[in-house]
C-alpha cells in the first residue's frame, strides 16, 4: 500500500506556481487539466465571467493536492504555495487555491479584505468536493455579481420581444395622428404655426434654422474665464452643432430629423452647463422627453400618472401636459 501510494504521487503532475501565473496571463481562473473533474470548464468560465470585470483583482486557481509540499503541515504547505504564487504575481488583491480535495487556501494581498474568515465560514457550508460552491460563497460575501448563467429561454425571450412590438405597434395605430393634424414631426425651438411644417421640405427648412440658431448662439456665448474648465461642456455643444449641421446640410428624412432635434437640444443643454460654469451656478438638470409625446419637447416636472389598469408612477411630462393632468383630465 505504501509502494502503492508512493506511486501514485510520483504520477500525479505537480502544478507549480509559475504554471498557475502562466495560466492567469489568459483567465484570471485557471484550472489544472486533472481538476477539470472538480472544477468543469463551464463552472471555471462562470467563476472567470464573475471576477474578470471586478476594479479588485481576484486570481483563482485549482491545482492537486498533489502540488502541497511534504514537509510541515498542510496548512503551512498551502500558505506556502500561495505566498510563491503572490510573488510571481507581483499584484495586489485576493487570491484563491485550491488544493484537489484537501485544502483551500485564500490570501488578501494589500487590500483590507478579511478572507480567512470569509474562506472559514464558506468552508463551514460546503464540503471539500464542492470547491465551486465555496468559492462562489466567497465571491458573494465579496459581493461580486452573479454572471448571466444564460438561464432565460432565448425563444422566450424573442416571444416577449415580438408581443411588445406588436402590443406597441397596435397602440401607435390606434392613436396615430390624421394626415393634417396632431404635433409636427419636427418641433424648432421657436414657435411656429401648424401649417409651417405641413410637408418634409418645410419641416427641412424648420431643421435648418434652428440648427442656423443653434450655432449664432454659440458664438454670442460667453463661456471663457480664466480659473474655470468649460472645455469639455462647450467641445460637447460644438460638436453637436457640427453634427446636425451635417444631417441638414442633406436632404434628412422625417426620421433623421428626429434626431437632429435631439442632438440641438443635448448641444444647448451642454452651452448651459458650461455658461453655468461661468456663473458660478449650478449645472441645469438635462430633463427628459415628455412622457405622453416626445414631439411636446423637454419635460418641466415629474407627475404622479396613473395609466388604465396600471400603477400610479412619476413620469416626466412638458407643461402643456402638466396644465391638462392639473385639469384632472387624463
Amino acid at each position: 500500500m505504501r509502494f502503492l501510494a508512493g506511486l501514485l504521487l510520483l504520477t500525479t503532475p505537480l502544478t507549480g506556481p509559475s504554471t498557475v501565473v502562466q495560466g492567469w496571463d489568459s483567465s484570471p481562473v485557471y484550472v489544472d487539466p486533472t481538476q477539470r473533474a472538480l472544477v468543469p470548464d463551464e463552472e471555471a468560465q462562470r467563476l472567470a465571467e464573475r471576477v474578470e470585470a471586478q476594479d479588485q483583482s481576484i486570481r483563482i486557481a485549482v491545482v492537486p493536492a498533489a502540488s502541497l509540499a511534504t514537509t510541515g503541515t498542510r496548512e503551512q504547505a498551502a500558505r506556502a504555495y500561495v505566498d510563491q504564487v503572490v510573488d510571481l504575481q507581483r499584484e495586489d488583491g485576493v487570491y484563491l487555491v485550491v488544493f484537489g480535495g484537501a485544502i483551500v487556501w485564500g490570501s488578501a494581498v494589500g487590500v483590507d479584505t478579511p478572507i480567512a474568515e470569509i474562506l472559514t465560514d464558506e468552508l463551514g457550508k460546503h464540503s471539500r468536493s464542492d470547491p465551486v460552491g465555496t468559492l462562489n460563497g466567497v465571491l458573494d460575501q465579496l459581493d461580486v455579481p452573479k454572471a448571466d448563467d444564460g438561464g432565460f429561454p432565448i425563444w422566450l425571450l424573442v416571444l416577449v420581444v415580438v408581443a411588445v412590438a406588436g402590443g406597441l405597434g397596435l397602440w401607435w395605430w390606434k392613436r396615430r395622428p390624421g394626415k393634417d393634424e396632431g404635433p409636427a414631426l419636427y418641433r424648432p425651438s421657436y414657435d411656429v404655426l401648424p401649417d409651417e411644417a405641413d410637408t418634409l421640405e418645410e419641416r427641412q427648412a424648420l431643421a435648418r434654422e434652428d440648427v442656423t440658431r443653434f450655432g449664432e448662439e454659440l458664438d454670442a456665448a460667453d463661456v471663457r474665464l480664466d480659473g474655470v474648465d468649460t472645455s469639455a461642456d462647450v467641445q460637447a455643444a460644438m460638436d453637436a452643432y457640427a453634427d446636425a449641421g451635417r444631417v441638414v446640410d442633406a436632404e434628412p428624412t422625417d426620421e433623421q430629423l428626429r434626431s437632429v432635434r435631439d442632438t440641438v437640444e443635448y448641444g444647448r443643454w451642454r452651452l448651459a452647463c458650461a455658461q453655468a460654469l461661468v456663473a458660478g451656478t449650478p449645472k441645469p438638470a438635462r430633463r427628459a422627453l415628455c412622457f405622453f409625446d416626445s414631439s411636446h419637447g423637454t419635460s418641466v416636472t415629474d407627475w404622479m400618472y396613473t395609466p388604465p389598469g396600471g400603477k400610479a408612477r412619476e413620469v416626466p411630462v412638458c407643461a402643456a401636459c402638466q396644465a391638462r393632468l392639473s385639469g384632472g383630465t387624463r
